[in-house]
């Protein structure tokens, strides 16, 4: 790492962000083109950039998601409707951010997610923005014609970038079972998606992933934003930064508070740097609320009882929590089809051999998560009236719930845009990922499993992060909300329902030895229900803690991301996300930080 603390304590810098993640490094990139400009980049964790990490290797997936060297490892509290669990909710802490840590997988959401949150009041905020900003992040390599044919690498080239700095592919390993089980999902009516980079993600696909295809390498933040950029005399990163909080000038009433700096901690001292012009707030959902708490601004609730003085009053700093959940079932795979799965690697000797054909850019650690399916409600019910009735329920619910004047500012609006997206049946609340071994446990020596993950992609319970001390080490307290609405319990048993009825249709069903989790045993909705409880998941995909919405909507930024009260500190990571997507996050992230460059670069 070039710089050290010397470079930045006590200088100014016309940018100053805090966060090195995802969104973070491809805004910093993005300030640093104007050469005039000085940008400073705080991130919390170490660099991690030397070649031999194990965050280079994109297989098995989340080797490194559980270590602290490379991951923030929070706990929830306690979850009501989880029988008390604490469920694990890591995040990347390292340069790149979530984007070095995570599946690697690379997809968009339905054009009509993104839609809906210009609709929620976000000028400029829809599909056409999105989709502008992910095609320039990325530089797509599709497949030979042979290996498109074999696999359905499909490549819908129109909807993919080409000349961008985060590299793209499809795996070049592939688990023999794909096409089987893709095969299985259409006889049980499920298409095959339209076009899934393309706005219309609905249906089964296989999808590629942030690969460099010359390396077989992950392609994350780091390795797009920050190493083609780091020799910029007007780019400074300093990682093991922790920032506490944003310093603001006494002059300005609380309605147009300025910043003049951050104070932040390195090697257990701290420092101030300066702010000619703003501060972005990049530190993720979990984090973000943090930080924007211990520097005054949120609710007095939270923030008078530990002595921090209240700068601004934004009562939704850490609310509306949103996120993705999974359970998995898992069936044993018969030993005559000698499937090669992940669990080859609980094999060290098969690793390490895996491993030095990496460097050879051969064998299975490059493979990569591929076969997905996103889908309505409607058609993962055993009958669409099924479905029609669940919701017709939750739309009566919330009905009830919005006479009672009960419902805190906002989130009526989202959730009756969630309920238009659910009966409109033209989004992927409910989603299949494919993980070719046993995901989640110790699988037999020997033995080939396959796992379908059932992931919840439009939860309409809400949770919240909020600060309980006012030492930036000491994480926030982290309520998931999950199944605070009974709707998003009855949502992932039917969901577990669908999976098993997949594992029963062919042709998967003929490779199929048996079912191991949750097992033969577990039949009726209420024992689902008690296996889901016992087993659900955080998806890591947390959004929305520092909403983009209107003030009266318990917004925290507007549309152009600045914080309200405020005259120079925005927010710029996934935290803005006004209502969440039947996606994964990292594409979104990477528009975010792209846009905000823009919109920073137009404004100041």
């Amino acid at each position: 790492m070039a710089n050290s603390i010397k470079d930045v304590a006590d200088h100014a810098f016309d940018y100053v962000i805090a966060g090195g993640g995802t969104a973070g490094l491809a805004l910093a990139a993005g300030l640093a083109a104007n050469s005039s400009t000085q940008v400073l980049v705080l991130e919390a964790g170490p660099e991690n950039l030397e070649e031999s990490s194990p965050i280079r290797i994109p297989a098995p997936p989340g080797v490194v998601i559980n270590d602290p060297k490379y991951a923030w490892v929070f706990k929830s509290s306690p979850q009501k409707h989880l029988e008390g669990r604490e469920v694990v909710v890591q995040r990347g802490r390292t340069l790149g951010g979530s984007s070095a840590v995570n599946f690697t997988v690379w997809n968009h959401p339905p054009a009509g997610d993104v839609d809906a949150w210009e609709k929620l009041g976000n000028p400029g905020w829809n599909w056409e923005l999105f989709q502008k900003y992910a095609k320039k992040a990325e530089s797509f390599t599709s497949s030979s014609p042979e290996r498109q044919a074999l696999y359905r690498q499909e490549p819908h080239l129109s909807s993919h970038g080409v000349d961008g700095p985060l590299k793209t592919k499809f795996p070049d390993w592939v688990f023999k079972g794909d096409v089987i089980i893709q095969d299985a999902m259409q006889n049980l009516g499920i298409p095959v998606a339209k076009d899934p980079y393309g706005g219309d993600p609905i249906g089964t696909s296989m999808l590629a992933a942030c690969v460099d295809p010359r390396t077989h390498t992950r392609s994350y933040a780091a390795t797009a934003y920050y190493l083609p950029n780091k020799e910029k005399a007007n780019l400074k990163v300093l990682c093991n930064a922790i920032v506490e909080r944003v310093v603001f000038n006494d002059q300005h009433n609380d309605e147009n508070v300025e910043a003049s700096g951050v104070q932040f901690i390195h090697d257990g001292v701290k420092h101030v740097v300066h702010v000619r012009k703003e501060v972005v707030i990049c530190a993720g959902a979990l984090k973000t609320p943090q930080i924007l708490e211990l520097s005054g601004i949120g609710s007095r609730d939270i923030l008078e009882p530990l002595g921090i003085k209240p700068r601004i009053i934004l009562p939704g700093v850490g609310e509306n929590l949103q996120e993705h959940a999974f359970c998995g079932v898992t069936f044993e795979l018969q030993s005559k089809n000698a499937f090669e799965t992940l669990d080859l690697f609980n094999d060290k000797a098969f690793a390490a051999e895996q491993h030095k054909l990496h460097k050879e850019q051969k064998g299975m650690a490059a493979m990569t998560i591929t076969n997905f399916c996103f889908a309505p409600l409607k058609s993962t019910t055993e009958t669409p009236s099924e479905a029609v009735k669940l919701i017709a329920l939750q739309r009566q619910n919330i009905e009830e719930r919005i006479r009672s004047g009960t419902l805190p500012p906002g989130l009526k609006e989202q959730w009756m845009m969630q309920l238009e997206r659910m009966e409109e049946a033209k989004s992927g609340e409910c989603e299949i990922v494919i993980i070719p071994g046993l995901f989640g446990g110790a699988a037999e020596p020997g033995k080939a499993y396959v796992t379908l993950i059932a992931s919840a992609n439009s939860m309409f319970s809400r949770g919240s992060v909020h600060v309980t001390s006012c030492d930036p080490n000491v994480d926030p307290a982290i309520d998931l909300g999950y199944f605070a609405e009974e709707f998003d319990l009855k949502l992932v048993t039917e969901m577990i329902k669908f999976a098993r009825r997949l594992g029963e249709t062919e042709p998967l069903k003929s490779i199929i030895a048996k079912e191991t989790v949750p097992g033969s045993n577990v039949t009726t909705d209420e024992q689902i229900q008690d296996y889901i409880k016992r087993t659900l998941s955080s998806t890591y995909h947390t959004v929305s803690t520092a909403v983009m919405l209107p003030r009266d909507m318990n917004g925290v930024v507007d549309s152009k991301l600045r914080v309200y009260g405020t005259k120079n500190v925005r927010v710029a990571d996934i935290s803005i996300v006004p209502l969440h997507v039947a996606a994964h996050t990292q594409s979104t992230a990477y528009v975010i930080g792209g846009v905000a460059a823009d919109i920073i670069m137009k404004d100041t």
